[in-house]
């Protein structure tokens, strides 16, 4: 549901979230649930700053019961630092608010409910989006960090068996604590959310990959210089299996070879995305040598 247009960015509100305020309401938690909203609207604004400065556009930022999301225009396979940079300045803008209003309680002698509510949930958002968990920011620098040295499809496979699992370790931990408070449920239903996001994430993997291979020639073009990974592969293996060893910021060549380790010919990662394209993913390297 789009809430509002702010600088060409949209800004929406998830469904989930109406029925979150419900819940809160219900608890008697309205103004902490208005606060929340606030403060990962800034979570996510934080990201777009981040983004903006690295040359992306941000399409839209949309709310959801359990955090935000801001969805790129671009994607930022080509370069996982500055991914690790951008996911990592949600959980910066989250600390530097709790900073500001810890400075703000100090100076003006001043503490109430929900001066402490606005430091302490900035801290939770800021510590909760750092667990490394697709999709959340944790997640996300775990991935990119993973990718330079195992390449995209297994770094996002990797950090889902690590989100699978702690999703279910917080899940368990929800229900544990809601002998304490029923509001604790809430953490469980954000396991359950984020599972099912990581899952998503992951059916995604293919997609991003072959997006980033697409534009890692663009890059090339523009940049004028990316350095090199040479692979070498026996003739009768299929170019699915060669271009899972691709790394990102890399351009790859790749040294053919066959059962008798004799050099048979060479291919680009161009040639390899051509001949996929044509062939198929389970095409094998002697046939686009012909």
């Amino acid at each position: 549901m789009r809430l509002l247009k702010l600088y060409d960015i949209e800004i929406r509100l998830n469904l989930l979230l109406c029925i979150g305020f419900i819940f809160f309401f219900f608890f008697g938690y309205v103004e902490n649930a208005i606060i929340s909203f606030l403060l990962v609207f800034l979570h996510e604004w934080g990201h777009t700053i981040a983004a903006y400065l690295f040359g992306y556009h941000v399409e839209y930022i949309e709310i959801f019961p359990f955090g935000g999301v801001a969805k790129l225009t671009e994607n930022i396979g080509v370069d996982p630092w500055q991914e690790i940079i951008i996911a990592a300045a949600g959980p910066f803008t989250s600390f530097l608010l709790a900073l500001i209003g810890y400075q703000f309680s100090v100076l003006c002698s001043m503490t109430n409910d929900l001066i402490t509510f606005f430091i302490m949930a900035n801290l939770v958002i800021g510590f909760f989006n750092l667990l490394p968990v697709i999709p959340l920011d944790g997640g996300r620098i775990l991935r990119a960090y993973l990718a330079y040295f195992v390449g995209f499809k297994r770094a996002t496979k990797i950090s889902l068996w690590i989100s699978k699992i702690l999703c279910v370790v917080l899940a368990a931990f929800g229900f544990y604590i809601m002998k304490y408070n029923p509001i604790n449920i809430i953490l469980s239903c954000a396991a359950l959310f984020i599972y099912v996001a990581a899952q998503r994430e992951y059916n995604m993997a293919a997609f991003v990959f072959m997006k980033d291979i697409t534009e890692k020639k663009q890059y090339l073009l523009s940049k004028g210089v990316l350095k090199t990974k040479h692979l070498v592969a026996v003739q009768n293996s299929s170019v699915k299996e060669v271009m899972n060893q691709f790394l990102p910021r890399k351009y790859h060549i790749i040294t053919v070879m066959d059962t008798r380790c004799n050099i048979v010919g060479t291919l680009t990662e161009n040639q390899m995305l051509e001949g996929m394209i044509q062939y198929g993913a389970n095409v094998t390297l002697d046939k686009l040598l012909r």
